[in-house]
């Protein structure tokens, strides 16, 4: 633990070592949804989100810092979920055996404001450039949440279809609608783990930095549907600049 009256001379030695203690700057960049579900997944396509945040770094020494700073994320990932069951219908003696398909075809777009704490170890350090990993943890709040698309009702077996000539697996759309907005309600907190590198050069009077980052949530972000367990997660690829 570093005592406070030493702190003054830790700093000067950072100084005198042509490191700047503080340093604020930003950050932009997109990311990749990595979405960890218990639900299986029939079909998932990513789409690049953005990412922005205001970024300050403290150097403890010339090879150890802390990050840390305020972010907007926006993860936006197109999806099909395919639940079944089996089914039948009874009219007079005939008895009708068929499976009933739901398929919920939707987009998805989550936004958080994010503020992570970073470890930062700067593995090569030359005269204008260094390089780093980092690793660290960070607490999220839910901005929005927009979940649209359509949902449908297939059946499949029907037995009167092979007398039209249809195969037997021939699946029937019987109903199809917008998707419910209720179906899915997210939680409002997230917590979550951050680890990647980045790269930085000397520019003028600052640091031009090129970062990236991954993340993984720790904290099931459903908050309905009870029975299934949603993570958050993505990876980003950040350019900044450090003053």
């Amino acid at each position: 633990m570093i005592r406070h009256g030493y702190l003054p001379f830790l700093c000067l030695g950072l100084w005198a070592q042509g490191v700047r203690p503080w340093q604020v700057g930003f950050q932009l960049g997109f990311n990749i949804p990595a979405y960890r579900s218990s639900e299986r997944v029939a079909k998932a396509v990513v789409t690049p989100g953005g990412s922005a945040g205001l970024q300050i770094r403290y150097a403890l020494t010339s090879r150890l810092a802390v990050q840390t700073g305020l972010y907007y994320n926006q993860r936006v990932s197109s999806y099909l979920v395919v639940e079944s069951y089996r089914e039948d219908t009874t009219v007079g003696m005939i008895r009708d055996e068929y499976v009933v398909y739901v398929e919920n075809d939707g987009k998805l777009t989550l936004a958080h404001l994010e503020l992570p704490i970073l470890a930062e170890w700067n593995i090569v350090k030359g005269e204008n450039y260094r390089s780093y990993f980092l690793g660290g943890v960070h607490a999220g709040y839910r901005l929005f949440a927009r979940n649209v698309g359509t949902t449908r009702v297939l059946l499949e077996g029907l037995d009167f279809l092979p007398l039209f000539g249809f195969p037997p697996k021939t699946r029937v759309v019987v109903e199809e609608q917008q998707l419910d907005p209720k179906r899915v309600v997210f939680k409002n907190g997230d917590f979550g783990l951050w680890a990647g590198g980045g790269n930085a050069y000397r520019m003028g009077k600052g640091e031009m930095t090129f970062e990236i980052r991954a993340f993984t949530g720790l904290i099931n972000i459903f908050r309905q549907p009870r029975n299934q367990q949603f993570y958050n997660g993505s990876v980003m690829f950040m350019l900044g600049y450090l003053f």
